[in-house]
């Protein structure tokens, strides 16, 4: 609900804050007092653009502000966690709007900027604005199938079509996806066998590139090796003068001075294994090098293996031989994958055929408890619209196929595309008088009436609405007396279960009202100025004895004023 609504510098107004309670308000005064200035800076809330004109005279900008309390809203929780916006308690929400006399505009909630777009959906789940003003939800087609999925109990069956037609088009995707890529794989697939093929042939091995490049390498210097080779092992054991003998002389001279002092002897052991060590290295270089022999066969396999290699290397781009190994994995996966697009392709069709099943089950049932539940709907706000000051009306809903030549989808013979919460197109309308053709809404040119269809509406639907606020303007053009009352009685019985805002002229209206203010003019230092004044009891019987009788209030009019109150509080 709206606790309050503070107006800074719009239109005529200086500065007010309203307070508003649960149940009933009623805003009353004289034509021309303002009572539509209050109503537009609530529009102003409710998604509709702003304009310099709306800043008042000499001042700089124009603030609307709302704090409005909400309770277990889903809707609205999900809208804040969605848009990241934070309460600053857990069930209050400020709505703000800045308009600037230069054009440009602000928008808050709770104190995050947001586009007008954003306050729009918000405002919409927060509050219902019916009277003059273009912006209102009844007057959109789409949110007549809304109205009739809330009235019929079918609002999650709906959902439920959604969520299938989002997998369905979701599979969709996905098979034209696989499709695209079984083409795209079957023009590269000649390439990617004959990669494959190639490499296979390879044999390729981890660590074989290094391993036949130090063969070669060694196999391209014999004779270095082997001059090399020859002349180490002379100098370790071989030749005239080698280490070998010369470690032997080492060791007899040692074993003289040992026999003078003993603290040479432990030099003996280390001498000798010296000498052994190198005997060893050169016995096996010896050997190494009578093993050694140059095969021309095994050096041109190594110079083909390794060019084969290298050029598998350059060709694939590859900087070791074990990417190229990867790389051949990789293309026997393709290949694989390859393979089994038909198999995919053919469990997609299956899934798509099933989603769609599902989708004709779940619409079908849409269809035919929509089309049922709207001759009800539609015959019950007809009853209402008929006590209300519409004797004439009928109501109508038109519930039918969203029909497209191409549609996906038939049903009775017809075809039809769905659309996000089934294959039905629901179009309320109305014929106000007997032998008038029956026309949509948006055509209907009197405020008064569309606020009538909606209260006839919302009273039909009072316990299954989540709007908690509702605001009514013009809501009494063209009727009085007993009408007057009826109207009254069923915005009484509706702010049962909703906050009603409603503006009237009408004693019969006011008398229901829980909260009565009154919006007045007044004129100090050549500016005139708007008002609006919380009325206490006395004050309420005083506003109807002036709606009854006119300004001048006569003892007869306030005891009228009085018993009309009584009657509409025994009512409530």
């Amino acid at each position: 609900m709206i606790e309050s609504l503070y107006i800074k510098n719009f239109i005529l107004v200086d500065e007010i804050e309203i307070q508003f309670e649960q149940g009933f308000n009623i805003l009353t005064g004289e034509t021309g007092a303002g009572k539509s200035i209050i109503v537009r800076a609530m529009s102003q809330l409710c998604g509709e653009r702003g304009s310099p004109d709306l800043v008042r005279r000499d001042a700089t900008k124009a603030v609307i502000e709302a704090f409005i309390r909400t309770t277990d809203s889903a809707g609205v929780n999900d809208f804040l966690r969605n848009e990241q916006i934070e309460q600053q308690t857990a069930d209050t929400i400020i709505l703000r709007k800045e308009i600037y006399a230069n054009g440009a505009s602000r928008i808050f909630i709770n104190d995050s900027p947001v586009t007008l777009n954003r306050l729009t959906q918000l405002s919409a789940l927060l509050v219902d604005l019916h009277g003059q003003h273009q912006h209102q939800r009844l007057l959109y087609p789409d949110s007549h199938l809304h109205y009739l999925d809330e009235f019929a109990g079918l609002t999650s069956l709906a959902e439920q079509f959604k969520t299938q037609l989002q997998a369905y088009r979701q599979a969709l995707r996905e098979y034209e996806q696989l499709k695209e890529e079984q083409l795209h794989a079957y023009q590269r697939q000649d390439m990617y066998r004959y990669q494959y093929d190639e490499l296979s042939k390879a044999e390729l091995k981890e660590g074989e590139l290094d391993e036949l490049k130090a063969e070669e390498k060694k196999l391209s210097n014999l004779e270095n090796i082997h001059r090399y080779g020859q002349e180490l092992t002379s100098l370790l054991y071989s030749g005239e003068t080698n280490a070998g003998s010369m470690l032997v002389k080492a060791e007899e001279d040692l074993r003289y001075l040992t026999s003078f002092d003993e603290q040479f002897k432990a030099f003996g052991e280390t001498l000798a294994e010296a000498r052994q060590n190198i005997e060893e290295i050169g016995r096996t270089v010896e050997a190494y090098l009578n093993d050694l022999q140059f095969d021309p066969e095994r050096m041109e396999f190594l110079q083909r293996r390794i060019g084969q290699i290298e050029f598998l290397l350059k060709k694939y781009q590859k900087i070791s031989i074990e990417e190229l190994i990867l790389l051949h994995k990789e293309i026997a996966e393709k290949l694989g994958h390859i393979d089994r697009f038909d198999e995919k392709i053919e469990q997609k069709k299956e899934e798509i055929e099933r989603l769609r099943k599902e989708l004709l089950n779940t619409g079908s049932q849409l269809t035919r408890k929509r089309r049922e539940k709207a001759l009800q709907l539609q015959d019950k706000i007809t009853e209402i619209l008929n006590e209300i000051g519409m004797p004439q009306a009928v109501f109508r809903i038109e519930c039918v196929y969203n029909e497209k030549e191409n549609g996906a989808f038939e049903m009775d013979g017809r075809p039809v595309q769905p659309i996000e919460h089934g294959f039905d197109r629901v179009i309320f309308q109305v014929a106000s008088n007997t032998g008038e053709a029956f026309k949509p809404l948006q055509k209907i040119a009197s405020g008064g009436e569309i606020s009538r269809i909606m209260l006839a509406l919302k009273s039909v639907m009072a316990q299954s609405d989540a709007t908690p606020t509702l605001v009514f303007d013009e809501i009494d053009a063209g009727i009085s007396g007993k009408i007057a009352q009826i109207v009254g009685r069923k915005m009484a019985g509706l702010a049962k279960s909703h906050q009603i805002i409603c503006i009237t002229h009408l004693p019969q209206i006011a008398s229901f009202a829980h909260a009565h203010y009154r919006v007045q003019k007044s004129t100090e230092e050549k500016r005139t100025r708007v008002e609006v004044i919380k009325l206490n009891d006395e004050e309420h019987i005083e506003e109807i004895a002036i709606l009854l009788g006119g300004q001048t209030i006569s003892d007869q009019a306030r005891e009228n004023a009085r018993h009309l109150i009584v009657e509409s509080l025994n009512y409530s």
